[in-house]
């Protein structure tokens, strides 16, 4: 960007809102600086509104991700602008959300965050946070038990919605009243819905499940519950053999399914089985599943854990994210990553390394989705 003060100073402050208002978060933060007019436009909540509708009109590029070293508290959020190919990292400090919180029970949307503390009634066991500003709010405590979260933001009106749900643990279900639960942030107030609900497809839920036109997808079997009509389904997938580390992933409208398969020969130095990591696509309608790509562990290990030094001998832990026609996976021990779009099947592996130093040297656990984020003075 060109910051020459003529160029800059002489543009109508309308133009100029417009222009800064389609730039990511981070770099706006830094943006403060150049001048005072600047700082204190980038500190007027009308403008932070702006921001928001602006950037919601568009792809996010940015893949927020919480951070926590194994066995320790969270540490902070790191943020990848996929389009930029660059990191940001914001370290926490410790008040705006648990520690030890597990990251399984999190979910980020429009700049938001929302964590679910399962099995607890205390009044703060649910919280939404801003991981720019490490500012939180707790939200009023349920008197029901609810096993699956989303979050969903509105960056028009600057509100958001928490929807809790039950679905069965197991088919056949065993389901007494279906309950969604669901909270508004302009009424601060809990509300049940017996009422259809949508909620896009993508949206993670704990464990090897996803949202998919409609229906939650659940692993181990393979059947599927209708948000609509509380219904479940079994599918006739073949989805056979011995697999490890499954999750779902949505991604340019279609399900795909990663997965460390058990083969045949030897694998580990110790003699032990054959593994290969795996990306089919799963073919709801014709109960079809279509294999896009087969790595063997040794190609995953010199790929994913190059550098790591008296490497113990196990499957690599990679995470999945989806993105746009593409999912990137990144190693959870060294944080190298790459891209592969389902449409061309072509890998793209020219992502910088990640930030953190101590990835190589001390497994890292990640959680995170594709979103934008707000401005610190942004209401919300």
């Amino acid at each position: 960007m060109d910051f020459r003060a003529a160029l800059w100073s002489d543009l109508p402050l309308e133009i100029l809102e417009q222009v800064l208002s389609y730039l990511h978060v981070p770099d706006l933060c830094r943006y403060r600086t150049v001048c005072r007019r600047w700082d204190r436009l980038m500190c007027d909540p009308k403008f932070g509104s702006l921001c928001a509708q602006n950037t919601a009109k568009r792809d996010a590029s940015l893949f927020a991700m919480r951070y926590s070293i194994c066995g320790r508290r969270h540490e902070g959020w790191c943020f990848l602008d996929v389009n930029a190919r660059r990191w940001y990292v914001v370290k926490d400090d410790g008040q705006g959300i648990r520690r030890n919180f597990p990251l399984e029970n999190v979910r980020m949307d429009g700049g938001l965050v929302c964590q679910y503390l399962l099995n607890d009634l205390r009044p703060d066991r649910i919280i939404v946070y801003n991981p720019i500003t490490q500012t939180h709010r707790k939200l009023p405590c349920t008197s029901k038990y609810f096993s699956k979260l989303t979050l969903v933001v509105d960056n028009i009106s600057q509100s958001f919605k928490i929807i809790l749900f039950n679905i069965p643990r197991k088919e056949p279900p065993i389901l007494n009243t279906p309950l969604k639960l669901v909270y508004d942030s302009v009424t601060n107030e809990w509300k049940t819905s017996t009422n259809p609900f949508c909620i896009s497809s993508g949206s993670k839920l704990l464990g090897s499940r996803v949202i998919f036109q409609g229906y939650v997808y659940n692993l181990r079997p393979l059947w599927r519950y209708n948000l609509v009509n509380d219904a479940c389904e079994n599918l006739d997938v073949p989805i056979r053999g011995e697999f490890s580390s499954a999750c779902f992933v949505v991604s340019a409208n279609r399900l795909f399914l990663v997965v460390w398969s058990k083969g045949g020969g030897l694998g580990f130095d110790d003699g032990g089985p054959s593994w290969s990591f795996q990306l089919s696509e799963l073919k709801i309608p014709i109960m079809t599943r279509e294999l896009l790509f087969e790595m063997p562990t040794a190609d995953v290990v010199e790929r994913f854990e190059t550098g790591i030094k008296n490497r113990i001998p196990s499957l690599p832990e990679i995470s999945a994210f989806s993105f746009g026609n593409s999912i990137l996976f990144m190693s959870k021990s060294t944080g190298i990553t790459a891209a592969f779009d389902v449409v061309t099947r072509a890998w793209d592996w020219n992502f910088p390394p990640n930030p953190l130093e101590y990835l190589p040297h001390e497994e890292c656990e990640w959680v995170g989705e594709q979103m934008n984020l707000l401005l610190p003075c942004t209401p919300w």
